[in-house]
């Protein structure tokens, strides 16, 4: 939580900052346009108060708020947690003004500087679809080194997962070795064109590559899975669109995360109705 106030005027209630950016957020409008749906959820005591617009600027520019939204993410899944054993790992780009350039733009690397974009790195569970951990970076980071931190994450939450399914964005020996490191043994993480048998550190990595060169049909049942994320990412830019109007880098990450909140709330919606 926000540090206890000890001087000047008393600070916001937290809750519904969080519940006014979800609002914006759902509604994907400003906080001019949203403002009397604020107003309605006052009168109808889901708030205390109506932030102010300069209150919520406030609040999306510290780093805190984003770290609470990211651990929200995470518990929002654990209702999940008896029925999931699998993750499928991905990453999507946000632009960064609403003409970025459409499909090709935003996915070849030649005719986009990455740099204009937002990233965001998920881990989604296979039978609910529900996002269970979620890091926001600059566009041009590489999937393969966030890797560790999304299956650990997941893994420390509390989640026993048997089987990670993502591309070959993500290949590579040393997250092989995670995975068995972590009780994973059944990965599936897509190799690259030169991906070579020779001086392999994991083992891991050595049978699923022996699996992928000689029974490739028999991968393929197993990484087919993968396409369920591109669902879910489809899902959340239909509603909460393929660009972020924040100006600088913590407040697009914190609008990103915001976006993924919103999606696993649906989801909750949707299952325990």
């Amino acid at each position: 939580s926000f540090d206890e106030q000890v001087n000047g005027r008393p600070k916001s209630d937290f809750k519904d900052i969080i519940k006014s950016l979800l609002v914006m957020s759902y509604n994907n409008m400003s906080y001019r346009r949203t403002q009397s749906d604020l107003r309605k959820m006052f009168e109808e005591e889901l708030i205390k108060y109506t932030p102010p617009r300069s209150t919520l600027n406030d609040y999306v520019n510290k780093e805190e708020t984003k770290n609470i939204i990211e651990r929200l993410i995470q518990l929002s899944a654990l209702l999940f947690i008896d029925n999931e054993n699998t993750a499928i790992i991905d990453s999507t780009w946000f632009g960064l003004k609403m003409y970025l350039g459409g499909y090709k733009q935003v996915h070849d690397k030649r005719e986009v500087n990455l740099s204009k974009c937002r990233k965001i790195h998920v881990v989604c569970l296979r039978n609910s679809k529900a996002i269970a951990y979620a890091k926001a970076t600059a566009g041009n980071v590489h999937d393969s080194p966030i890797f560790e931190e999304l299956l650990r994450g997941t893994v420390h939450n509390g989640f026993v997962i048997n089987k990670v399914i993502c591309d070959a964005g993500y290949s590579g020996k040393e997250n092989y070795a995670t995975c068995r490191e972590l009780g994973v043994d059944d990965a599936y993480i897509d190799f690259k064109s030169n991906a070579s048998l020779k001086r392999a550190k994991s083992n891991l990595w050595r049978e699923k590559l022996r699996m992928y060169k000689e029974n490739y049909s028999g991968w393929h049942d197993e990484y087919r899975f993968r396409v369920l994320i591109e669902s879910v990412f489809s899902a959340i830019k239909r509603k909460n669109t393929t660009f972020l109007r924040s100006k600088n880098g913590l407040a697009q990450d914190i609008e990103l995360l915001l976006k993924i909140l919103v999606y696993n709330i649906t989801i909750i919606g949707k299952f325990f109705k």
